[in-house]
């Protein structure tokens, strides 16, 4: 059995909903987290378009993810591209919320 080392990302009182905010875990992997109603989610914050930060890109319809950039949108759920210029998905990450505590895990495989 593999165990998942889980590094503290935020609390969550600091995640504002649907607002993409950058997150440097202790690791020195840079991610974006994103709170919508139900839950926390983890991508990377690297658009794989042009590698520009996403966590500057707005929520544009339930988890859904718009680059600043480019305006390449995906689902933040899966990591996957649901609208161009992009053609590679996100690297997604398993997140679990303890109390008022956010953890960030392994990279998901799709």
């Amino acid at each position: 059995m593999t165990v998942v080392q889980l590094q503290r990302a935020a609390r969550l009182a600091e995640l504002e909903m649907d607002l993409p905010t950058a997150v440097t875990l202790p690791d020195g992997q840079r991610v974006c987290l994103v709170r919508d109603a139900e839950r926390v989610y983890a991508v990377a914050d690297r658009c794989p378009h042009r590698d520009f930060a996403l966590s500057g890109g707005d929520i544009v319809a339930p988890c859904i993810l718009e680059c600043p950039w480019h305006g390449a949108r995906f689902d933040i759920r899966t990591g996957r591209v649901v609208e161009g210029p992009a053609t590679d998905d996100l690297t997604t990450y398993t997140v679990r919320v303890v109390g008022e505590e956010v953890f960030v895990g392994a990279r998901r495989v799709p």
